[in-house]
């Protein structure tokens, strides 16, 4: 007697995969690192950039995030940043955003004139195919909650009548979030922004995958990155502004994007069931549940492996 499997929870379809990074570029150099890597991958012709997001309020996120893009050759990727005033600013939060947007070439080394993200969000997805978008959001949700409660003026809106919700249900695939600490716990993302985490865990249209704190602490990476890249590579003078005298730092964003690009195996197994996120802390708790909407990653090959691959993802030169 033979059993049918089961097909994969996130299933990856011919040709590249259309990615919107959402991140809070500037706190930590794990994002500058997974957008290094989602370049490499790119290069591969496994992913497609379609958009990029920053999350926070900070006037440095969006040029540091163009001028990496400029230094891999993709200038004309479109991104947005967040518009609400006093969220994650100050010098905790741009250790090397504000370095990199005020001296490498980008689009907005003032923090000027950068795109709405959630407008820019219902134009991204308004154009791409129905159920073709793949989020990977690598920071607080905020963005995202505020695309869900986006309402549209039908004789207004240029872009879709169609509501930030609906356009979410229509266009988007699936959503990755590196969040969380499971099966239960608490993780930075979470607690810097609970209402949205809340609200978008428990909303959003599609199914989710989740790479959980526990998953890219194990895996170190980026001394590849300091000891060989040369010296003006931006996602290089990140960590090194980030890191100081520290070797390495964990991969927890970096995750997200390997998986966006390659799905769960060989590097991950999957746990099925429902998140549950308290609206006041960010804790999550866990439901199993082998048809749940949702899942999070799960150890199956050696960390130290997956740290091997990245770190030759992250050396590699336009």
């Amino acid at each position: 007697m033979t059993t049918e499997a089961k097909p994969a929870f996130y299933m990856l379809a011919e040709g590249p995969v259309p990615i919107i990074l959402d991140t809070d570029i500037g706190p930590d150099c794990d994002d500058a690192g997974a957008v290094a890597v989602l370049h490499a991958l790119q290069s591969e012709g496994q992913l497609r950039t379609v958009g990029m997001m920053h999350n926070t309020s900070s006037p440095w996120g969006a040029g540091c995030l163009d001028a990496i893009n400029v230094y891999y050759g993709r200038d004309d990727i479109p991104v947005g940043t967040l518009e609400a005033p006093g969220f994650l600013v100050g010098e905790p939060y741009e250790k090397y955003n504000r370095l990199i947007a005020t001296s490498c070439h980008n689009r907005y080394p003032e923090g000027r004139s950068v795109p709405d993200a959630t407008s820019l969000y219902r134009q991204l997805l308004a154009e791409a195919e129905d159920g073709s978008v793949v989020i990977v959001a690598i920071g607080p949700l905020i963005n995202l909650m505020h695309l869900l409660l986006a309402d549209v003026d039908p004789e207004a809106d240029a872009v879709s009548r169609l509501t930030g919700a609906e356009l979410a249900a229509l266009k988007v695939k699936h959503l990755i979030v590196m969040g969380g600490h499971f099966p239960a716990g608490k993780e930075w993302n979470f607690e810097m922004h609970p209402g949205s985490a809340a609200y978008v865990c428990a909303n959003w249209p599609t199914s989710i995958t989740f790479t959980g704190y526990e998953i890219g602490a194990a895996i170190p990476t980026g001394a590849r990155l300091l000891a060989e890249a040369p010296d003006e590579h931006p996602v290089r003078r990140s960590y090194a502004a980030h890191l100081g005298e520290e070797p390495t730092r964990p991969s927890w964003d970096l995750t997200g994007v390997l998986y966006a690009a390659r799905g769960a195996a060989p590097y991950w197994d999957i746990v099925r069931g429902r998140i549950i996120v308290d609206p006041e802390s960010g804790a999550n708790g866990w439901m199993d549940d082998p048809s749940g909407p949702h899942a999070y990653l799960v150890e199956k090959q050696a960390p130290a492996s997956i740290a091997e691959l990245l770190e030759e993802l992250l050396v590699r030169e336009p």
